[in-house]
This record gives structure tokens, sequence and C-alpha cells, in this order.
């Protein structure tokens, strides 16, 4: 007999070969090319231009003892046309500073789990360097936009500083000698704060409960090397208190640094991993960095061949990003939105995701620099983010998500990117007025968009419902817009921020920056391989699929409960359990007079469906 939900050994089969395959296609192109793509890093200073960014006098929540909130709300259209789905709004919290700063912990010998990309090779990468100068920048503009926020200020803590052509006194072999050049005492005073140990810098901003919190970007390094900033200090008055340096001064002295070295790109990728702090701080894990090998003294030029983004002139661009790393939970919703298939359903995402894995971690996948750039092909307009992840080791848990299946979907997050993350967001095509039936995922869709209480949450994991439902036994609302002549799907329209005194700031979609909806790479229809699909991690027994069906039907169910024609998939072993007191067989065809009680927190109540179980 046909099981109602599970799929047969053929079909999880074949979509374990599937998942195989796409990783392996992209691999295969990933690995022909041995260059890091440089367009992700240079769309860094235009990439997802309707994302939405603090604007000033923002409303800022300060009742916590450990983060400080900002809110606003996400506008979402429901229909075109003639038809009175309203539009709907979702709220969202952004945590704009947390309780410690991030552990920041230099490694001597890199175990072969730490994935830091090797694009700039282990002599002169500046890269650690950097990512700790852009914390400070990154912070230095938090205190601008944030009300209350404090900019930040030196501490006691300093890296060494040796004030001269070149270091003093006897070779250490374990220091790293940082070289900035020709500096003002200021810029070099700002240098012993970026790599001093325990911290040579705070960006505060206190709490109603008296609690001083600390910038998303605040780091710490741990003991460890001894840091030397190897100056010529220009002839000045010294000042021994300086002013800690503004975001615009910051700016100017890593420039000048860059400029020095002549290492631009590498400014953008450290970048991209500082935009990545505030998951580390999320994820409750440090960040180890190689300890970097860079050459005593750099060799100055008088022009550079790299070319160094003005953030100064492009300030609403860095807020963007700024903004969105303050989203912990949205950046790791769009990383693992990679393993996203939109035709792939619930009951075999299990098996879609065994074959990818089994990919992922068979010996050829090995090389991380390889895999960085897999993961860049499926969706290149995410590339910086996956480098960040990369060099801060938050892909391991990124990863370790994906591999369960347990990664939650952020729509909004998606929508501001142009990222594909969840089948709800997909149009719904119209149905012929004589339609007697209509999928699981446009019956969903529908749901969702018609923003009934039961339904105002959208599904909590990407992967849709599998099969179609009599058109009879759907809601009333469902039945309603399927037939009617407007067109249907979830489409963004703004973003307004609650602001100081109760007033709203609306940020729109820029018109001719229309948002749209990227397509995943995968494996093409004409594609042969012939690298040989591995069955060895194949597993039936898929408790992936379980977990995500149950999530998805209980979503669909849970308010009008299981119309009959589906008695088989309620009491499949898959959706029977529902941690319910009560969950008994059902027996005989009765009528519904109460959704069934899908676990005491999803107790049905409507009777909107025909005929329900």
């Amino acid at each position: 007999m046909e099981d109602a939900v599970r799929p047969s050994e053929e079909a999880f089969k074949a979509m374990y070969k599937r998942g195989y395959e796409t990783w392996a296609t992209l691999w295969e192109k990933a690995a022909a090319d041995s260059h890091l793509p440089r367009n992700h890093l240079a769309n860094l200073c235009s990439v997802f231009p309707n994302h939405p960014y603090f604007p000033e006098s923002l409303a800022v929540d300060k009742t916590y003892s450990n983060t400080v909130t900002v809110r606003g709300r996400t506008t979402w259209i429901a229909t075109r046309g003639s038809c009175d789905l309203s539009p709907f709004q979702e709220e969202v919290v952004i945590h704009v500073a947390s309780n410690c700063p991030t552990r920041i912990v230099f490694i001597s010998e890199p175990s072969t789990k730490m994935m830091f990309p090797n694009y700039f090779g282990r002599e002169g990468n500046h890269v650690p360097i950097l990512m700790l100068a852009w914390a400070y920048i990154l912070s230095a503009r938090w205190a601008e936009l944030i009300p209350g926020a404090c900019i930040p200020d030196y501490s006691s803590h300093q890296a060494r500083l040796n004030a001269s052509n070149g270091p003093k006194g006897p070779e250490d072999d374990d220091s790293v000698v940082v070289d900035v050049g020709d500096v003002d005492d200021a810029a070099a005073r700002w240098w012993t704060a970026i790599l001093a140990a325990d911290g040579g810098w705070d960006a505060s901003i206190s709490s109603n409960t008296g609690a001083r919190l600390c910038s998303p970007w605040a780091t710490r390094i741990q003991p460890g090397p001894t840091f030397v900033i190897s100056a010529n200090v220009q002839p000045r008055s010294y000042v021994a208190n300086h002013r800690p340096a503004s975001f615009g001064t910051a700016v100017r002295y890593l420039s000048e640094y860059c400029h020095l070295h002549n290492i631009a790109e590498q400014s953008q990728a450290a970048l991209a991993a500082a935009l990545l702090i505030p998951v580390a701080k999320f994820d409750n894990k440090r960040i180890d960095l190689p300890i970097p090998r860079l050459p005593r003294k750099a060799t100055r030029k008088q022009k550079t061949t790299q070319a160094l983004p003005s953030w100064i002139g492009e300030l609403r661009q860095l807020d963007r990003l700024l903004t969105l790393s303050c989203n912990s939970r949205g950046v790791k919703a769009l990383l693992n939105s990679i393993f996203f298939e939109p035709d792939i359903a619930c009951n075999v995402c299990g098996a879609w995701l065994q074959g990818s894995f089994a990919f992922l971690d068979s010996d050829k996948a090995k090389d991380p620099d390889v895999l960085l750039r897999t993961f860049i092909e499926r969706d290149p307009d995410l590339g910086f983010l996956w480098l960040g992840a990369f060099i801060t080791g938050a892909e391991a848990r990124c990863l370790q998500e994906a591999r369960m299946g347990w990664w939650k979907v952020d729509i909004c997050a998606a929508a501001w990117t142009g990222t594909h993350a969840s089948f709800i967001q997909e149009l719904i095509p119209k149905a012929p007025l004589n339609a007697r039936e209509i999928s699981r995922a446009d019956e969903c869709r529908m749901m969702y968009l018609s923003h009934e209480p039961g339904h105002a949450v959208p599904p909590l994991f990407p992967f849709a419902p599998f099969g179609s439902t009599a058109m009879e036994d759907t809601n009333l609302d469902v039945r309603l817009h399927a037939r009617c002549p407007a067109a249907h799907g979830l489409e963004y329209s703004d973003f307004i921020w609650d602001c100081h005194g109760g007033q709203k700031v609306k940020q729109g979609i820029n018109d001719a920056l229309a948002i749209t909806i990227r397509a995943k790479a995968g494996r093409p229809p004409s594609w042969n391989n012939s690298v040989a699909v591995d069955y060895d991690s194949l597993d039936l027994e898929d408790e992936v699929s379980e977990m995500v069906t149950r999530n998805v039907f209980t979503w669909l169910r849970g308010e009008d409960g299981f119309p009959v024609a589906e008695r088989a998939i309620r009491e499949h072993e898959w959706i029977e359990n529902l941690e319910s007191d009560d969950d008994s067989p059902i027996e005989g065809d009765v009528r519904s007079t109460a959704g069934e009680n899908l676990g005491g927190w999803l107790l049905g109540i409507s009777t909107r469906t025909s005929y329900s179980l």
C-alpha cells in the first residue's frame, strides 16, 4: 500500500542523488577557477539597495538589562487587482547592543577545522588586522546613529608602539609588527587601541537598569601574540590624552593603511568579516583568527593599483550594511537559504539535504577555499556574507543547522535582499474557475496572505507541503481568492521605523532598483557528471523530513483540522504524535465542530472547512 506521507525508496534515492549532483556541479565550477570571485566584494558598495537603514531619531527600547532594541514594521501587499485582501504588516525587532564583547583569539597553528580562506596568502594577510579596524569604524558609525550611544573611548590597554622607522630593541619572534607608515600621533594612538589585548576601546550605551552595554561589533582580543605598531610618527606636539577617533577620522586612518600596503581588496574582505561579528555573539561563539604574518616594513608606493571605496560619500550604503549586520537572525537565515530549493517538498527535503551533505562531507570537497567558492556559486549576491562567515568561523554553525534542516526563515530579510528563502514567497498562479483542487503550497500561501489570526505568522521552515487539497476542503478565504481574477502573491512594499516621539519614518523601494527574487544556481537539466554518487550516507529513517513535514502540516491544519480526505495523512506516524494528551485515532466519517487538537498550543477553533477530522 502506498504511503500517504513518506516517499518511496526510489523517490527518496532520486532526491538524494539530486542533492549530491547539484553540489558536485557547483563544486566543479568553483574548482575550475582558483581565484576568489571579485564582484561580490566590489558589490559591497551597491548590494541590497532596498535594505532598510537606521534613520535619525530612532526610538530605542532600553528597558532590558542585556540588550537594546529598535523596532519597525514591514508592509506586505497581498494582491494586485480587484480583490479585498488588505496589505498587512509584520513587526521586526532588531538588537543594537549586547552585554559583552565578542572574544577574538589568535591561533598560531590553525586547526584543520578552521576555514579561514587563504586567498590572500599566509604572508602579507592583513585581513585579521583590518577586521578589528572595521569593528571600531562600525561602532563609531553606530554611535552616530543610535540615540544614547556613546562614541568609542580609548581604554588604558594599548598595543606597543615603536615610533620610529622600524622596531626598536631586541627582535621578538613572537611579536606581530604592524607597520602603519608615516602617521601623526593621533593615528598611532588609534592603532594601539585597535590591536590592544583585553580591549583598547569601548563604544557603549546604558540601559534603563543602569547596565553598560556595548556595540554589536565590540571585541576583546584575548592575551596571545604581542602586536607592535611600527610608525614613523610625524613631528607634532605630543598630546597625552588623545580624543578618540571619530567615524570619519577612523575611515581615513584605515584608508591610509590600505594605500600604504596596497590592500584595498583585503579591506573589503575584512569589512565582510566585521559584518559577521554580531552573528558570533548571537551564537555565543568566539572568533578564532590566524596570527598575521606581515612584512616588518611596507614597500612604500606613491600610487596604488587598488581603488578604495569612499565610504564617507556612501554613508547610506554603509548604513544598510550596518543595519543588516545587527539583524543576526536575518543574516543566518540568508546564509542557510542556499540550501533551499523551491520545488522540493517537505517530505523529501531530508533526502535532498542528505545528498547535499554527502558530497560536501566527501574527501573531494575538503578544500575550504573551493568550498567557499561553491557556496558563492550557489547565490553570488550572498557571497560577501559567506566570505565573512568563513573568516569568522560562523559557517560551522550554519552548516550544522542546514544539515539538520533546522534553520528558520526570515522573510523580511529575504525580501530586503531579493533572496529566495521560502516557498511562501512565490506567486500563486490563477486557478481556472472550475478548478477542483489547489496545491497545498498555494493553499498555504493564500492562507498567509488572508492573514487570519491562526496564520498571521509564516511557516517556520522553507519547504512546501506536498500534494493538493480538494477545493471544497479548503477554508472560505482560500476558495474565494483562488478563483478571483486578481493576482496574488507576497510583495514587499516598505519598511516603517518607530522613531522618537511617536514619529514614523518610511523607507520604500527604490523604483529604479526594484526588488527581484534571485534564482539559485544548481544542476542544469542537461548535466552529465562522471562523478559516481556515494550512497553510503543515505538514511531512509529521515528525521529531518519528518520534523519539517509535521511542522508545516501543523501550521496548515492546526486551526481548522484535517479534512476527511486527509485521514491517512493525519494518522500517519509522522503527523499523529503532536504532543497532545487527547489526540486519539479518529473513527467514522465525522463532521468536525472544532479543529483537531494538534497539541494544546495549536488548538483549532475554526469550523470553516467543509469536512474535517
